[in-house]
């Protein structure tokens, strides 16, 4: 996924479609596989919970939050001190697994803003 993130974009997403089920995804809560329905745009940054193609299954603790939901959070702050953010998220699959391992986060600012980054998918 590829996006150049302004400032009219932040907050404008949506949450995750419970009807979606992204590859691999057994359930979330406490009783289940711990999954969450990960956006690879996230919804504080103007990413559709609506969209399958923005979703990739994902643990949610520690994965989707807090570890994604920082770095995304990093995103934002730039973009609404002023910067325009070219942001890719791309996830990595090993062999047939359905889960991704990881997902590298990479953003650019046009003041000076940089993030490279791989958050590992795990429990």
């Amino acid at each position: 996924m590829s996006a150049t993130i302004t400032e009219d974009m932040i907050k404008t997403g949506t949450p995750a479609n419970s009807t979606i089920k992204p590859p691999g995804f057994e359930g979330g809560g406490p009783d289940s596989a711990g999954h969450a329905r990960g956006h690879l745009l996230g919804s504080q940054l103007g990413g559709s919970g609506d969209d399958s193609r923005n979703l990739v299954t994902l643990y949610q603790n520690p994965t989707n939050h807090p570890v994604m939901s920082g770095f995304e959070r990093q995103v934002r702050k730039a973009v609404q001190n002023g910067e325009t953010v070219v942001y890719k998220s791309t996830p990595i699959y090993k062999n047939n697994n359905l889960l991704p391992s990881g997902i590298t986060l990479s953003a650019q600012g046009s003041g000076g803003f940089n993030l490279n980054v791989t958050v590992i998918n795990k429990k």
